[in-house]
């Protein structure tokens, strides 16, 4: 029975309230708060073996302990709201300053706050089925294949991966403008869109009220223990907009030279079908828009990687040996034999990402069976993640995680950064040298640019639409030309066409950062901090030397660097136990977010597209027309 797994906790947090402050209490909330904590890191243990037994029963070669059917994931979500709602409850009576124990009192601390998990069970479900509406908008096949909307003949496509893919091939502006309008017109039948986010938003706000935080956006930001995060995120951007908008005004140029008659303006905004395609091709060979030196192609690895990478395991060994020549864990045989699992075939479609399972004393992995470049560098972001899941697990319950979040995916983004560059890949004999010519080094950067650059913005719009609605700064009669002003201040982009509050014209990448676990701060986070860690990292290492062309940060490999790897360790090792910011400065020495990560690793760029501007007599900036009104 519930009420018989809640009485000891419910007795002990009886006993702390009532309790009074004297110089021997001290010692008695600490015992009476460890106690309610060891008995929640046993039902976490639970958990914990519900997660394994689900790994077991996912992998080819796994089966259920003992023949037992595995949990569903289902069930896995409701024990560890459960656990969490209940803990949350029992801590919020603790005298946290009683506590003298400075771990003792950052569990309490961290543990007693939630997010979504602070809503009342049917809330809680509620909130759940909201996201999973608002997922659908962008798996569900929702739009119709046909100009006439007659779903009958063909079966209606989803955003992701269909219709994105159609986009990102096409060279016709009315069928990117076209497919623009049907896909918001699909998931706003009825005002489905506006009316779920309006509900989802007032969960929002009821789970802040659990924390007792009369402005929401600090339960959103909860773990980033800043008085205005939001404002921290808008410095970088201005920071990086110099270099912003030099990349578009060329790509406003090369948009004009595609697609002439679209009546683009030489000193406008991006028409927001076209800015979608422009980031859909950060990893396309066959790019619509003009790289700096069309005929100076990188070179394709692909083939190469086949012959020298042979198959997925032997990437995901090579990906392991990058970080055990950091010194850090090495992986056993014993781990490939059991905690390394493929994906089935089906599972994911052709991009798929691989999974970290977390069941301490173990980790696992099931990865994504595609030899690809660009499955090469995310495995490497997916082994940091291992990397960091066996530190950590040394830590107690509460305390095993990251400091923040994104603060993993950061630390995953500086072996992206260093497993994709000529340097690297000539090391595992792929490219022949180390360094690519200048005109392949400014398109590969072009690339990486337009990847990075460009999306930056846009968590940022996101995140602040979503904060700013909210806190009550944006009335739901403004959402959509709220929205686009911060499209124009901050991106330079415009709607194709005349739009009004009636419409709501949120990106399908908005409904994907609306879950806090995988949010567009986070995603902000790792990119912006990522790029401050690679730089440490490089500079630790001796990769980088600024000012030194043969050691330029964007072709910098850390690899064997025990220098980068000490840092390293030490940061994971940590978990949550210290700030993030005091974590952060043991590798950069700096306490807040920068973007001088960003600017030094494309300074090439950087330099190229101002003097390419100024020859094509191009202005930096935009003037953008006015393209809604609250009617």
């Amino acid at each position: 029975m519930l009420w018989q797994k809640l009485l000891p906790l419910l007795l002990l947090a009886v006993a702390l309230a009532a309790a009074t402050p004297t110089s021997n209490h001290s010692s008695q909330y600490e015992a009476s708060t460890q106690r309610i904590l060891d008995v929640a890191t046993q039902r976490m243990r639970v958990i914990w073996d519900m997660r394994r037994r689900i790994f077991l029963q996912l992998t080819s070669k796994g089966k259920s302990p003992l023949g037992v059917q595995a949990p569903s994931k289902q069930e896995v979500e409701t024990e560890t709201y459960k656990l969490l709602h209940e803990l949350a409850a029992n801590l919020s009576v603790v005298p946290v300053e009683q506590l003298r124990d400075p771990l003792l009192r950052r569990r309490v601390q961290r543990l007693a706050k939630l997010q979504l998990h602070g809503l009342r069970p049917d809330d809680y479900e509620q909130a759940k089925d909201l996201l999973r509406t608002m997922q659908n908008f962008i798996s569900g096949p929702l739009v119709c294949p046909n100009a006439n909307d007659d779903c009958q003949a063909r079966r209606p496509l989803a955003m992701y991966p269909q219709l994105y893919n159609l986009n990102m091939h096409t060279k016709v502006y009315d069928d990117l403008k076209l497919n623009w309008y049907r896909w918001r017109r699909a998931i706003n039948d009825k005002d489905t869109a506006r009316s779920t986010f309006i509900d989802y938003v007032r969960l929002l706000r009821i789970a802040a009220t659990y924390n007792g935080h009369v402005t929401p956006s600090r339960t959103w930001y909860l773990h980033y223990d800043t008085e205005n995060f939001q404002a921290e995120m808008e410095e970088v951007i201005w920071e990086i907009m110099p270099l912003y908008r030099e990349m578009h005004a060329y790509l406003r140029h090369s948009a004009m030279l595609a697609y002439p008659k679209a009546n683009f303006k030489d000193d406008g905004a991006i028409s927001a079908p076209v800015f979608d395609q422009m980031l859909s091709q950060a990893w396309y060979s066959h790019q619509i828009f003009r790289t700096p030196y069309p005929k100076d192609q990188l070179p394709s690895v692909h083939h190469r990687l086949e012959e020298v990478l042979v198959t997925p395991v032997k990437i995901n060994i090579k990906a392991a040996e990058f970080f055990e020549s950091l010194g850090l864990n090495h992986m056993s045989s014993n781990f490939y034999e059991r905690f390394l699992r493929r994906m089935n075939d089906d599972e994911g479609g052709s991009d798929c990402k691989s999974q970290v399972y977390y069941f301490p004393p173990d980790v696992a992995m099931r990865y994504c069976p595609k030899p690809n470049y660009k499955k090469l560098m995310q495995i490497h972001g997916t082994m940091a993640e291992l990397q960091y899941n066996i530190y950590k697990r040394e830590l107690p319950f509460g305390l095993d995680t990251e400091p923040c979040p994104g603060f993993a995916a950061a630390l995953g983004e500086t072996a992206v950064l260093a497993s994709g560059t000529p340097r690297h890949l000539h090391r595992l004999h792929i490219l022949l040298n180390e360094s690519l010519t200048e005109n392949q080094s400014l398109n590969r950067l072009f690339r990486m640019g337009v990847h990075t650059l460009l999306a930056v913005p846009q968590y940022f719009i996101n995140d602040k639409f979503l904060v700013d609605v909210m806190d009550g700064r944006i009335g739901v009669q403004d959402y959509n030309c709220a929205y686009w002003r911060l499209q124009d201040k901050f991106a330079g982009v415009q709607p194709p066409d005349w739009r009004t509050a009636k419409d709501f014209d949120l990106d399908y990448k908005f409904y994907r950062g609306l879950q806090p676990d995988k949010s567009s701060t986070r995603k902000f986070m790792a990119e912006v901090l990522g790029f401050q860690f690679y730089r440490s990292f490089c500079i630790a290492s001796q990769q980088y030397k600024p000012g030194d062309p043969n050691f330029p940060l964007h072709n910098c490999d850390f690899h064997k660097s025990t220098e980068a790897g000490d840092l390293m360790r030490e940061m994971m090792k940590l978990g949550a136990t210290k700030h993030w910011r005091d974590v952060m400065f043991i590798a950069t020495g700096e306490r807040k977010l920068s973007g001088r990560g960003i600017l030094e690793y494309f300074a090439p760029l950087f330099t190229w597209l101002k003097e390419r501007n100024m020859q094509l007599e191009l202005e930096p900036g935009w003037e953008a027309d006015e393209f809604c009104r609250n009617e």
